[in-house]
């Protein structure tokens, strides 16, 4: 997994409450990926979050339907860049092909 987080950005310590089956899968990714949990929410949040809030940003208060449909064209645009991000992926943790 390949951490986009700049290091030398300050960082914030914040707490929060999740429920035990999301630390538990917290727990065992962390682990099986050899990052701590901090990384590992950090760099989840990063890339969906910037992506949502770039979405909810074009979205006027009051949304007409051409507003609606050119999000959902831009959230088309984002799904299908995510997955070719993924795509490009060899020889990874998840690369199944010498299966």
């Amino acid at each position: 997994m390949e951490l986009v987080l700049k290091m030398s950005e300050k960082m914030v310590r914040m707490s929060f409450t999740l429920p035990p089956s999301l630390r538990s899968d917290l727990d065992y990714l962390s682990a099986r990926l050899g990052v701590t949990k901090s990384s590992l929410v950090s760099d989840i949040l990063n890339t969906s979050l910037s992506d949502l809030r770039s979405l909810v940003e074009m979205v006027p208060d009051n949304p007409t339907e051409a507003d609606m449909v050119r999000a959902s064209g831009k959230s088309n645009e984002i799904i299908a860049e995510r997955l070719r991000s993924y795509r490009k992926l060899e020889g990874d943790l998840f690369d199944d092909r010498d299966l």
